[in-house]
């Protein structure tokens, strides 16, 4: 079934697409060349959202939007298929260049067959109209001429000036391409042509790069080594190029000319099947890693080729205990295959042996989702359990970048006093670790620029002491610690597709996962949920006939923009490590912070927030202009001139949300959510992973004091986070409800909202000049104390002490300015001259 979906863009531009039963919006859009700004293509930035006003659809589970955008015609095109004729609504105009795919049509200049796997195809791509930019690394999609299948293939080479295109094909058996290519092709035949995508491509330079081909993952290679061949070069480059037989090799002579161009890039290759005419090393590239220097794993590997080359190099990789490494690659993938996963078959309940499962899962605990929730979880639970399994359905992740499974790596995060004191009884030395790989451990006080209240805080010494890095990166330090930790199995590529539960003893007994020959059991005696915001467990319980848990939520429409800058050593801080500017709520909803993302101070981030927001910005020229918006001028003035690092990284966090599990009479056993998975805040709060971690802590403790199939853990854990949601929420509920648009919560305002709206502006007030005042908030800020210390008698009469002297000193300056000076003491008064009108 094929419907039609038309796209509106701002400006009134309309484009019409046929949309089949199995893509989504957004893979039909990509495959007519029309653009869709997205991201992450998993539902979790909520970058690529539109409006539904007219036709039917269905949208899986997308983290990206709350329930009320849902009901007022939202959707993530990622993940929306049609069920009709559809017209979606795009807030930006059709030329977006952080949208726009350049398609049109190409004509074959040579086809050269290497070897019977591997061909030569050069394009020129003069008749698309516009140039093709793209970096070294991504490739270009090119339609099999009579049919509607797409391929996708890397460029083999940097952009051009000239729009010649050249790729390194994979020929295989049986293949619409391949056969197209080997029998068929000619210079002058017409080939359709999409350009660029992909997320694998070569980032700046700052330590020894290895780059590892695999057959035709030449192409991608090829282009990254000419790219770092035009350039000067502080570190050392090694390219490393393997192939199964000797007819595969190609471009050694284009190898050999950019060694001799730039003396820091040395090229080693090797062929797996032994050959009289091959003199060279014989077997797979990862035998060539024996013989590089590869600096103790503080490295960055770049491997395109296929999916057997990528997993043996990561398990080299860990066998030789180089966990510094940082790890970018593309795979392989099967012709036609889309990036979207689909749903495999479940498996049906009444085939499993529930009581050969409960046996096979003893001693076997299983955690689902690897972010810092995940990992501090499974170091505690190794301390009950002979074997613990953690899920992660993200690939192998780089310690300077977010994964589309978290993508709000790339903004801002703080780990509060309270997450540092936790984190370091999980993994005793950790925040060193973290300092030592790039993190700040600073003074908030002293080494934040803060605005607040609309006016900037003196800097001071506070006492309170925070972490601050990028979320890869403490991401990287946590993970770290789980590599040669005994009994922890990590698993990326893995993600869970139900739970197994059996009901004579209302216990969930495995996890059912995605496997290569479609799902499989694996067997568990306990399971945490750590998969985040869009999990399935409320679902599930539904399912089993426990309920699902109420679910509690404020809407923020709180839309977040980053973008990193290269800073010049001229324009470095020395006296401040970030600067924020808080929104002062409700006359403000921006926010705005910018920080260096590790201790080289060489690249400066910021992140652009604003709250009820559909359209952020999505180029380097709408991040400086709605840098020029933010409430003080010092933000975008920061940025001003400054070289681009990156491009603009959108997020949305449509809500703060909470499952009220505690509420529930009756709980499976060997079953409980954390993180992300119970509740998640609002971001700009940056309460998160600290919230997480007590959490943990507090399942920590019960484990120690119960067993872990006991029926009464569930509800207890439950409880005693519920505690600790308590206190975030009534924190940052104060702010978060001084918004109107924050739906459906006027119920929720309790009746001294407004009452403590007041105090705490005063005592925001207050701390800009008393000392002791602003520890005790920062002590609240940073979960250390509870809210109620901003509330103890004394601290009242210091703030309403504060407010009535500046009253006082108001109505005197007035006093002043309408009638002159009080006369001082022994002087003669003066006649008193009226004010002048």
């Amino acid at each position: 079934m094929r419907h039609e979906v038309t796209l509106r863009y701002l400006g009134g531009v309309e484009r019409r697409m046929p949309v089949d039963a199995d893509q989504t919006i957004l893979e039909a859009a990509e495959a007519h060349g029309l653009p869709i700004v997205n991201e992450c293509q998993s539902g979790v930035c909520g970058t690529c959202i539109g409006a539904c006003t007219s036709g039917r659809y269905a949208m899986g589970r997308a983290e990206g939007l709350s329930d009320v955008e849902r009901e007022a015609g939202k959707l993530l095109t990622c993940q929306t298929t049609v069920q009709s004729d559809c017209v979606l609504e795009l807030q930006y105009p059709y030329g977006d260049n952080a949208a726009q795919l350049i398609s049109g049509e190409g004509r074959v200049t040579a086809i050269e067959q290497v070897s019977p796997t591997t061909a030569l195809l050069r394009i020129d791509a003069s008749g698309l109209g516009a140039a093709i930019d793209y970096r070294p690394g991504q490739y270009a999609q090119i339609q099999v001429p009579g049919s509607g299948q797409w391929r996708s293939y890397s460029y083999a080479h940097p952009p051009r000036d000239d729009a010649q295109l050249e790729f390194i094909v994979r020929l295989l058996p049986d293949g619409a391409m391949s056969d197209y290519l080997r029998h068929v092709a000619k210079p002058g035949d017409v080939l359709s042509l999409r350009c660029s995508k992909g997320g694998f491509y070569l980032r700046p330079v700052q330590r020894p790069v290895v780059l590892i081909a695999g057959g035709t993952g030449l192409s991608a290679i090829l282009a990254m080594a000419q790219q770092l061949a035009r350039q000067p070069l502080d570190q050392p480059v090694t390219l490393l190029y393997g192939v199964t037989h000797f007819e595969d090799l190609c471009k050694l002579d284009e190898l050999r000319a950019l060694t001799a161009q730039q003396p820091r890039l040395a090229v080693h290759s090797i062929v797996a099947r032994p050959d009289p005419r091959w003199s060279g090393p014989v077997g797979v590239v990862t035998d060539l890693l024996e013989t590089v220097a590869l600096n103790d794993g503080d490295v960055d590997l770049y491997l395109c080729g296929p999916a057997a080359m990528v997993e043996a190099t990561r398990e080299w990789l860990a066998r030789a205990g180089l966990r510094r490494a940082g790890l970018h690659y593309e795979k392989f993938v099967a012709s036609g295959s889309s990036r979207r996963a689909r749903q495999a078959p479940p498996i049906r309940p009444e085939t499993l042996d529930l009581g050969a499962i409960a046996r096979a899962g003893r001693g076997t605990a299983v955690v689902v989702g690897g972010s810092i929730a995940g990992i501090a979880t499974a170091k505690v639970l190794r301390e009950h359990f002979s074997r613990v399994v953690v899920l992660e359905k993200d690939g192998h992740h780089d310690r300077s970048e977010g994964r589309p499974g978290a993508a709000q790596g790339w903004h801002l995060h703080h780990l509060l006093t309270a997450g540092q004191q936790e984190l370091e009884r999980i993994f005793p030395g950790i925040i060193d670790d973290m300092v030592r790989e790039g993190a700040f451990k600073v003074d908030m006080a002293e080494q934040y620029q803060l605005r607040l209240a609309g006016s900037w805080k003196k800097p001071c010494k506070g006492g309170i002491e925070i972490v601050c890095a990028s979320r890869p990166l403490l991401e990287w330090c946590v993970r770290r610690r789980l590599d040669d930790e005994p009994g922890i199995d990590f698993r990326y590529d893995s993600e869970m597709q139900d739970l197994v539960y059996d009901p004579a003893g209302n216990q969930v007994i495995g996890v059912v996962v995605d496997g290569a020959g479609g799902p499989q059991v694996l067997p568990a005696a306990f399971v945490v949920d750590a998969s985040g915001k869009n999990t399935r467990l409320p679902e599930f319980l539904e399912r089993i006939g426990t309920g699902a848990p109420q679910l509690e939520q404020d809407i923020l429409n709180c839309f977040y923009s980053t973008m990193r800058h290269h800073v010049p050593p001229e324009r470095r801080w020395t006296d401040k490590v970030m600067v924020i500017c808080y929104a002062y709520r409700p006359n403000e909803q921006t926010y705005a912070a910018q920080y260096y993302t590790d201790s080289s101070r060489t690249i400066l981030s910021t992140s652009l927030i604003e709250y009820n927001c559909y359209s952020p910005p999505r180029n380097a020229a709408e991040f400086q202009a709605f840098a020029k918006r933010m409430q003080s001028p010092l933000v975008a003035e920061l940025i001003d001139g400054l070289e681009p690092a990156s491009p603009v990284y959108n997020f949305r966090s449509p809500r703060m949300q909470r499952y009220r599990y505690e509420r529930l009479r009756k709980l499976p056993r060997a079953l409980v959510a954390i993180g992300d998975a119970y509740t998640s805040t609002d971001p700009v709060a940056g309460l998160g992973m600290t919230i997480t971690l007590q959490e943990v802590a507090q399942l920590r403790a019960l484990l120690r004091q119960h067993a872990a199939d006991s029926p009464t853990l569930p509800k207890r854990y439950y409880r005693a986070i519920s505690r600790i949601a308590d206190g975030a929420w009534f924190v940052i509920r104060e702010q978060t409800l001084r918004f109107p648009w924050v739906k459906d919560v006027e119920s929720k305002r309790p009746f001294y909202f407004r009452a403590l709206n007041w105090y705490m502006d005063r005592l925001v007030e207050l701390v800009h000049d008393d000392l002791a005042s602003y520890r005790k908030f920062l002590a609240v800020i940073h979960l250390v104390k509870p809210p109620l210390t901003l509330m103890t008698p004394p601290m009242i009469v210091r703030v309403i002490g504060k407010w009535l002297l500046t009253r006082l000193q108001g109505r005197q300056t007035l006093i002043e300015r309408n009638f002159g000076s009080p006369p001082k003491p022994g002087s003669t008064p003066s006649k008193v001259q009226p004010a002048s009108r």
